[in-house]
């Protein structure tokens, strides 16, 4: 080896590790900050992380509950503990709302019988596997088992408002993250699974790895900024206050 090849080898390292450092410090107030294991939003409506990761929203109706996502489990441990601690039993779950299609947030929507699954335009072919995914992560996950699909799988319609045991809930449609990713509005909550996340910095939407398209999911964003919500609860990083505000500062 020649004699200069070691300072050469070791200028190259630290030079590597530098850039790694650099894109970790660029990165890090980007991604999600987790929340509490259970966050109660106000009286019916509280959140809970499943397996330490992602997050299932339980809101109380007349007749039982709506969910919105459900988890990784597909046995749903975890939820249905939960779901028993307020006395909903599986079959009083008449309306599941998925966010989008990967398996960490629909794992369990099939152990409730009576309940209608909603998704996002074009998010069935997501849940039913018919959708080859393109972002990293979707490519290395590929081979894994899939949860069992929801009988009671349905589309809704970009602006649709679901009429839910009393409850009203729009729907709106941010493509990006999956192609039918959707958020759903709840009088002043918005439920936007992975499309808008808690982050170090405020707002903001899913890293690169696990999104289908970043870009496209930020543009959805600006659809946000005609509605009105104050509080955001997400998929990994629990509720945000002051939420618009927020979401003002991601996209000016």
């Amino acid at each position: 080896m020649a004699k200069g090849a070691p300072s050469l080898l070791a200028r190259g390292f630290f030079i590597l590790l530098g850039l790694v450092m650099l894109g970790a410090a660029w990165a890090w107030p980007q991604l999600p900050q987790q929340g509490a294991a259970r966050i109660e939003v106000e009286p019916g409506l509280v959140g809970v992380l499943l397996g330490g990761y992602s997050y299932a929203w339980v809101l109380k109706t007349p007749q039982g509950a709506v969910l919105v996502d459900a988890g990784m489990d597909t046995q749903g441990k975890e939820l249905l503990a939960e779901l028993a601690a307020q006395g909903v039993s599986p079959e009083k779950v008449h309306t599941v709302l998925l966010t989008h299609g990967h398996v960490d947030h629909w794992g369990a929507a099939h152990l409730f019988p009576n309940a209608r699954v909603v998704v996002g335009p074009g998010e069935a072919a997501v849940i039913r596997g018919e959708f080859v995914q393109k972002s990293l992560v979707g490519r290395l996950t590929r081979s894994m088992a899939r949860p069992p699909v929801p009988a009671k799988l349905e589309e809704a319609q970009d602006g649709a408002e679901l009429s839910v045991d009393g409850a009203s809930i729009r729907v709106i449609h941010l493509p990006g993250h999956t192609p039918g990713s959707a958020a759903y509005l709840w009088r002043d909550v918005l439920f936007t699974g992975d499309s808008l996340l808690r982050t170090k910095s405020g707002l903001g939407p899913s890293p690169v790895p696990v999104s289908e398209d970043r870009k496209q999911n930020l543009a959805s964003l600006r659809k946000l900024e005609e509605v009105h919500f104050a509080r955001v609860a997400d998929g990994h990083a629990g509720l945000t206050q002051g939420a618009k505000e927020k979401l003002g500062a991601l996209l000016k």
